[in-house]
């Protein structure tokens, strides 16, 4: 199947069974796993429970494909499934383990102070987002996701309208100064 396929025409293969669903399973996966992968990373779970998330979301695309009412729609489909089960998850345990949401860059060779400085730094601002509410914690994440999900992806996975992410985005990047130390607000 050339690659320019759409979702839509890749649900309608998996109904055809043999080798023309094992080929759109294997444009599907590569295509929407990345986002899936940061749905659930963003509520700060392991990564044997993300993975666990995912792999539901395409056992639920197994089973209902060809129920979809939308199947153009099937990533951001996708995403609800990860996050409805996360959340699911997550309240069911009434406690989100704070895993660090700042990934570590490589190490620069440069003075011991400045080490401890920024090993400092990183711990006040590791701190200050555990302390923040789900919801500023889910979506920073989104936003820091690698690969970069678009603003119409991250609301798609918090099933919040688009325009609500540039103002959410603010007051939670200001709750997050608020909860550094004086002299980290930079």
């Amino acid at each position: 199947m050339p690659e320019s396929v759409t979702d839509g025409d890749l649900i309608a293969a998996l109904g055809a069974g043999g080798d023309v669903a094992r080929q759109a399973w294997s444009m599907l996966v590569p295509r929407h796993s990345p986002k899936m992968w940061a749905v659930a990373r963003s509520f700060a779970i392991d990564a044997q429970t993300a993975e666990d998330l995912v792999q539901t979301a395409w056992l639920r695309l197994l089973s209902r494909a060809d129920q979809l009412r939308d199947p153009q729609a099937v990533g951001p489909w996708l995403c609800m499934i990860v996050r409805n089960e996360a959340r699911r998850l997550t309240t069911r345990r009434r406690e989100i383990p704070a895993e660090a949401p700042i990934e570590h860059r490589p190490a620069v060779v440069d003075a011991p102070d400045a080490r401890l400085l920024r090993a400092e730094r990183d711990r006040a601002v590791r701190l200050a987002f555990s302390r923040l509410g789900p919801e500023c914690r889910q979506l920073l994440q989104l936003l820091l996701a690698d690969p970069p999900l678009s603003y119409d992806e991250i609301a798609a996975a918090l099933d919040r309208p688009r325009g609500s992410l540039g103002p959410s985005r603010r007051r939670c990047l200001q709750r997050l100064r608020d909860q550094l130390p004086p002299g980290y607000e930079s």
